[in-house]
């Protein structure tokens, strides 16, 4: 896992569009493996179970920065996934520290999304992770709640984190324009986080729920009917440290 799946990562771009001023407000970076023969969820549950997730997470994390095309860094965000689990490792101040050294551009720009996977359920109840929350701000990075919505998130979590972004799971998106339900919770969250929280409706895959989600005031959305992603073409940041 160390030297083959690992080395052979790439990362892909998915816009993030404001609803509101139809502008693109940022791309989340996606790792994918060329080969494409095993599932990304997949690949990090083998990773976490040869004890390595830590490692094949900041590999992530480094590629998706130093790939990101520095023409987009004036006016984009960079949104990356990271787990509970590395945001608690033992080294990860210090790979912050390093970063913040080598890519100094990228204070304030980049977001983590704190990964909300079931095997981590037990971290969000440990002191440790409001602190490294809140180390990340301090350095200079804003925090997503992702996958708010999916069952493992809850309200108790939004409060706690102060989060800057709320991530709504598909579930909420899937038939919006049908779902009173889920009109009504959509609407209520955006209502509760319009002063100080951004809420970002993911997959958005038919124009009927993207036209509902817009009535509902969604602020930002994302989702292959507003673009899939894609490999960098242009500069990157590592291009200009060679």
């Amino acid at each position: 896992m160390r030297n083959s799946a690992a080395n052979k990562m790439e990362s892909v771009y998915q816009p993030i569009w404001d609803l509101n001023n139809w502008n693109v407000f940022g791309y989340e970076a996606f790792l994918t493996f060329p080969d494409g023969q095993m599932e990304i969820e997949k690949i990090y549950e083998l990773a976490r179970g040869k004890g390595c997730l830590y490692e094949l997470n900041i590999k992530a994390i480094l590629n998706a920065i130093t790939c990101f095309p520095i023409e987009r860094l004036d006016d984009s965000l960079i949104f990356v996934n990271l787990f509970p689990s590395t945001l608690i490792h033992h080294q990860f101040e210090k790979f912050v520290e390093r970063l913040l050294k080598q890519y100094p551009q990228i204070r304030e720009k980049v977001v983590f999304q704190i990964n909300h996977t079931p095997g981590e359920k037990h971290i969000w109840d440990l002191p440790d992770l409001k602190d490294k929350i809140n180390m990340l701000k301090k350095n200079g990075f804003d925090v997503a709640l992702y996958g708010v919505g999916n069952g493992t998130a809850v309200l108790q979590q939004i409060v706690d984190f102060s989060a800057s972004y709320i991530k709504l799971d598909r579930h909420f998106t899937k038939e919006l324009y049908r779902s009173k339900e889920k009109q009504h919770i959509v609407s209520l969250l955006v209502k509760y986080a319009k002063q100080q929280i951004t809420i970002i409706l993911e997959g958005i895959e038919k124009e009927m729920d993207l036209a509902k989600a817009k009535l509902l005031k969604v602020p930002v959305g994302q989702g292959n009917l507003l673009g899939k992603p894609e490999k960098s073409a242009v500069h990157t940041i590592e291009d200009i440290f060679r």
